[in-house]
């Protein structure tokens, strides 16, 4: 079955080269018109470009002086269609046969025992899977309690059985083949009775969480270019991580440290985690960016890291360092709307927020509009404004106070201060930017919505206590 992929064909020197022995991959496809095939590999989360190969006569030939990293390789249409996969490894010099009619189930192998256990591999599974969801489709259609449909449900559960033990023996028969990684790192983790059964009700979470990574062995590069790779870290982050920055660290870490010593993984995890969390969706995540900074980037060669690269992280990381979930926030000494410089650090109240915005921002104006109700509503809390504006016409500026009655608030201009240039010190890229200081003038929350202060300000209270 064709199936469109989206190839990320990175025009970068392929790292992935091995031994100095040569490859020689032949791939035959009776009834294929084009006069081109790609050759692609997995990578994380992508597709890349690993070959292209021009027909001569009816062969395709993807060869070169070095061996190409084991993993699963696709090979691809001229038109960017996935045909089929197989497995590569240390044997690189094959043959593979097929048809335009069923790529991967009439494919034929010569020269590459390992591709041949795929092959036999994939074939029951398609069979397998067929008579599940035939059975399975019947199953939708009738009663549950009837008789037909317990013993239809039987046997679903009899094939899922057969597919576990073909599994399993072709596991134990081929030790020390790729396959046999590769089944064995699709092994489900089995919670034994004795725990699903336990009266603590976090228990099977726990086991399934401390044994999740028991069959896939992080540090074999050549899973990595396979879609499984992908796939686990997302559910391990995804399903079993705490929700907060400091779990996250921990998981990062214990994961990193599972891939080690294979470089290749290892970059790929320190990338990938800066790519999600550099724009951290949820408040207080700049700390995880920060840790990979500090505690990777800045110690130890990461992959693509180059010297620009790497500055250009530590400045971020060094900005965002300042402005982390319970630091001191940075002081600012700017004109007030009387010519007088002042600083939110001498406001006495229990909480202040430092809002920054621009007269001419509509999204302020919505905010601004918040606060006002907020504080209108007379809150429990006892809550300081700084508002900071960022546009430089004084004059303006004044007339917008007077005009949104915002005289009650502490008005400031960031664009006439003492101490450094506000967008540098409190990463301020575009306006609303809001944050929310405790007594002690610390940073307690950030970036958050002014309609969100006073629930944010209740579960704060509480957890305190």
């Amino acid at each position: 079955m064709k199936k469109i992929i989206l190839l990320l064909f990175i025009l970068l020197p392929v790292f992935m080269f091995g031994q100095n022995s040569t490859r020689k991959i032949k791939v035959v496809i009776d009834g294929y018109a084009d006069s081109t095939l790609y050759l692609a590999y997995y990578y994380g989360n992508k597709v890349k470009l690993a070959d292209t190969a021009v027909r001569h006569n009816k062969t395709f030939v993807f060869n070169g002086s070095k061996q190409l990293d084991g993993g699963i390789y696709i090979v691809v249409s001229q038109e960017k269609s996935k045909l089929f996969e197989f497995v590569l490894n240390k044997n690189q010099d094959f043959t593979l046969k097929t048809d335009t009619a069923n790529y991967s189930l009439d494919l034929k192998v010569s020269g590459s025992p390992e591709n041949k256990l795929f092959f036999r591999y994939l074939k029951f599974k398609e069979t397998a899977y067929k008579k599940i969801k035939s059975l399975s489709d019947s199953l939708k259609k009738m009663d549950a309690e009837s008789d037909e449909a317990k013993s239809i449900t039987a046997e679903i559960k009899k094939l899922n059985n057969k597919n576990k033990a073909f599994e399993l023996k072709m596991i134990e028969n081929n030790q020390g083949t790729f396959v046999a990684t590769l089944l064995t790192a699709m092994r489900e983790i089995e919670i034994p009775d004795s725990v699903k059964n336990s009266p603590d009700s976090t228990a099977a979470f726990y086991y399934y969480k401390n044994h999740f990574w028991d069959h896939f062995p992080l540090n074999d590069g050549r899973l990595l270019r396979t879609p499984l790779f992908d796939k686990r870290i997302k559910e391990y982050f995804g399903n079993l991580v705490l929700l907060n920055a400091d779990s996250v660290i921990t998981a990062i870490d214990y994961v990193i440290g599972l891939a080690e010593p294979n470089q290749d993984v290892v970059s790929y995890l320190v990338w990938y985690f800066t790519s999600e969390y550099q724009n951290p969706k949820y408040m207080g995540f700049d700390k995880i960016l920060v840790h990979l900074v500090d505690n990777y980037f800045s110690k130890r060669p990461i992959e693509y890291t180059t010297p620009s690269v790497l500055e250009s992280l530590q400045k971020r990381a060094d900005v965002l360092r300042k402005l982390l979930i319970g630091k001191e926030a940075p002081n600012l000494i700017v004109i007030d709307t009387a010519g007088n410089y002042k600083s939110f650090l001498s406001m006495p109240n229990q909480y202040t927020i430092l809002l920054f915005w621009d007269y001419k921002c509509s999204i302020c104006k919505r905010e601004i509009k918040a606060l006002k109700k907020m504080m209108a509503e007379n809150p429990p809390y006892d809550i300081g404004i700084f508002a900071i504006n960022t546009n430089g016409d004084l004059k303006k500026w004044k007339e917008t106070i007077r005009e949104r009655n915002l005289e009650s608030w502490t008005n400031v201009n960031g664009t006439r201060s003492v101490t450094k240039d506000f967008h540098d010190i409190y990463d301020v890229n575009g306006t609303p930017v809001l944050y929310l200081l405790d007594s002690d003038k610390r940073i307690i929350a950030k970036k958050l919505k002014a309609d969100k202060i006073i629930m944010f300000l209740d579960h704060y209270t509480r957890a305190e206590k």
